[in-house]
């Protein structure tokens, strides 16, 4: 009865979601448990205090140069167009959206909460945007490929 009592509240948060991403979300997603393997250990490196972020932004900045810096995150990093946006729902965990370079990120804010998490549409990088003390971290993944070693790109988590 509380499995369903959550997948029907989870369901009606997932209507407002997409509302609010409006065109940016393509109707695409992962299932639950489909995303690779590296990335369940690179958002738990995200977390750790003992990992530096591969960027800062103070806390305080005006919300517009927040979503220009969030805008230039993936893109940064190589994660452009399809993407998918963790959405911190159980049914529907990583949402897959088509995303323009610039002008989205406020509509994303919107939607979802923090942490941000980007993941190419190859699956092969990831950027986690979190609030710390005073600031936002963003953290950055990649897929080092077959050999199973997997960790930061740039400095990242």
């Amino acid at each position: 009865m509380q499995r369903k009592l959550r997948e029907y509240r989870e369901r009606a948060a997932l209507e407002i979601i997409e509302a609010k991403l409006g065109d940016v979300r393509t109707g695409g997603s992962l299932q639950p448990g489909t995303e690779p393997e590296w990335v369940t250990g690179a958002i738990g490196r995200s977390r750790s205090i003992h990992t530096a972020p591969a960027d800062r932004l103070p806390d305080a900045v005006p919300p517009e140069q927040l979503d220009a810096w969030l805008d230039g995150l993936p893109a940064g990093n190589a994660i452009r167009g399809r993407l998918y946006v963790r959405s911190h729902l159980g049914i529907l965990p990583w949402l897959e959206c088509e995303v323009p370079e610039h002008d989205w990120t406020a509509r994303l804010r919107d939607a979802i909460e923090e942490p941000w998490m980007f993941l190419s549409g190859t699956l092969d990088s990831l950027v986690i945007v979190s609030e710390a003390e005073y600031c936002y971290e963003a953290h950055v993944s990649r897929d080092d490929g077959p050999r199973g070693v997997r960790g930061p790109a740039g400095g990242g988590s």
